[in-house]
């Protein structure tokens, strides 16, 4: 039987963080990677600029700052400001978009996503009451999860790419932690004198609240406005944290949450 309570694992004890981390120091800077940063940037002006730089006079004239994926990682968690950081929202958008010209671009996404990951296993818990062992057995599903939907979503445009896969693998995540919850719920109502499992799983709050966004931008709610509801109130993302991600300016997010707090309260 699976312990309950699982306490949150501290840094060092999630392996596949450390695992995923010590490949990414060799595959990152390897040819096949380099080669298809080198594919990414000819189908995108903006990420050229970055991996090859622009010819001109010395004035002019802009050097490479991303050689290879590695710096362009690293390029991207050092994004301070929010047009560097909308820059660096919209390289994840680039990437899912032309992400069926090369694998490996899968694999960039997977490591631009980390930090977003990690923030997703903290708002679960890391599993807690689910069916796993501990915390780094919850992050390796989560992980999982995160190629299914990558490899699903291969190919697609999304002006919220950044957003849109975070929301999709935190509710994948939440409702196999609500499927172990129930399961283990039910294998303790099947006891000796109990004829019949009750009821398990109602709807949550935070379950019609996504519904009712859901409703409200088929109804022409803006869609700015419903994703930040969404991450705000839905996935648990604090505006700053917001800001950091999208590379938009709080100010704007709490305009955009305000905005469809009235039309959602209307």
């Amino acid at each position: 039987m699976r312990v309950s309570y699982m306490p949150p694992p501290t840094r060092h004890r999630i392996l596949p963080i450390e695992q995923l981390n010590g490949e990414w120091r060799t595959l990152g800077r390897s040819k096949g990677a380099v080669r298809a940063l080198h594919l990414l940037a000819d189908r995108d002006p903006a990420v050229s600029v970055l991996v090859r730089g622009t010819a001109g006079d010395s004035h002019q004239a802009v050097p490479p700052t991303c050689v290879t994926p590695c710096d362009l990682i690293d390029h991207m968690r050092q994004a301070t400001g929010s047009r560097a950081r909308e820059e660096a929202a919209a390289l994840i958008r680039i990437m899912l978009r032309e992400a069926p010209c090369y694998a490996l671009i899968v694999r960039f996404l997977i490591q631009a996503l980390l930090p977003g990951l990690l923030t997703i296993a903290k708002r679960l818990r890391w599993g807690q009451g689910g069916d796993w062992d501990d915390g780094s057995e919850f992050f390796s599903e989560t992980l999982s999860t995160t190629w299914m939907v990558l490899l699903e979503w291969s190919g697609q445009d999304r002006p919220y790419a950044v957003l849109d896969l975070l929301s999709a693998i935190r509710c994948r995540m939440r409702r196999q932690l609500f499927r172990a919850r129930d399961h283990q719920q039910l294998q303790v109502q099947m006891t000796p004198g109990v004829s019949e499992p009750r009821a398990t799983h109602s709807e949550t709050d935070l379950e019609v609240l996504a519904r009712a966004l859901i409703d409200l931008q088929r109804d022409g709610m803006r869609a700015e406005d419903v994703e930040v509801l969404y991450a705000h109130h839905v996935l648990g993302f604090s505006i700053s944290e917001l800001a950091q991600v999208t590379g938009r300016d709080r100010r704007s997010l709490y305009a955009r949450r305000d905005r469809g707090l009235r039309r959602l309260c209307a």
